[in-house]
């Protein structure tokens, strides 16, 4: 897949709700940084990270359970690095990082599978669907000496998890810094953030970092869960979403599970 070097690269401009109508996005975004300062009063303290972040949400523990799996499906996806892409190639609005120094490999985006890339890591998958609320789950996989610059999302309401799966032998020097909490990961050591709260993330080292995200919703009293509602309708069944959803579905073959190759036999 070739790199997209158009200068829109990374750029706001419109947000297709359909082929034919859309608004601009700046201030949509701009608007719904607003409410989620209201939103956020309503929301546990957070960051919060290791043991204190499964104590809030216990629920999280389910991918520690499933920590080897997870690892295995990770090392069969990145026996097929080439074949994911850098997040700018799957949302070329999205933040832009030179080259393909931060690939991403979507499983789910705003509630939709992308089946293709499910099939390739499986038992991941099976161990986030036991997690409620999920509306979107990637592997994120930083390269050594990439920096994803100072930024902040725009789905208020939403509550993001990293789950740390391959660190640098010097984790310290890899790290994220959260709304001026500074934080680096360690493996199988869970990072919980508002992810609309300005973050930094810096690789130092020459070693690859990957940890899996996952976003779900937060629990959110009416008339604000109306609001993260309808937010969430639109964006789900929006034209901009189809096209990165056709991106993300890239060609890293599904595994072949043990039983079908005593079949094949």
């Amino acid at each position: 897949m070739e790199t997209d070097m158009n200068t829109n690269v990374g750029q706001k401009g419109r947000f297709y709700l359909t082929k034919h109508i859309w608004v601009p996005q700046e201030p949509i975004e701009n608007f719904n940084l607003k409410m989620s300062d209201m939103i956020l009063r309503r929301m546990p303290k957070l960051p919060l990270s290791g043991e204190d972040a499964i104590r809030v949400f216990p629920v999280l523990a389910e991918l520690k359970k499933s920590h080897d799996k997870i690892k295995a499906d990770l090392q069969y996806l990145l026996s097929h690095h080439e074949a994911i892409p850098a997040l700018h190639e799957v949302h070329p609005r999205d933040l832009f990082v030179p080259g393909r120094a931060w690939r991403t490999f979507l499983l789910k985006i705003w509630g939709h599978e992308i089946k293709e890339n499910i099939a390739a890591v499986p038992d991941t998958y099976a161990a986030i669907s036991r997690i409620p609320g999920v509306h979107s789950a990637l592997f994120s996989i930083l390269a050594g000496g990439a920096e994803i610059v100072p930024h902040h999302g725009s789905a208020a309401g939403v509550i993001r998890f990293h789950y740390p799966l391959i660190v640098p032998e010097e984790p310290e020097k890899c790290w994220i810094e959260i709304n001026g909490h500074h934080f680096f990961w360690k493996e199988g050591e869970p990072l919980v953030f508002d992810d609309t709260r300005e973050h930094w993330v810096k690789n130092e080292t020459e070693e690859t970092r990957v940890v899996l995200i996952i976003d779900f919703n937060a629990d959110m009293p009416f008339p604000v869960n109306l609001y993260t509602a309808i937010r969430y309708q639109l964006v789900r069944h929006s034209a901009e979403l189809k096209t990165v959803r056709q991106r993300a579905a890239v060609g890293v073959p599904p595994q072949t599970s043990p039983a079908e190759l005593v079949k094949a036999a």
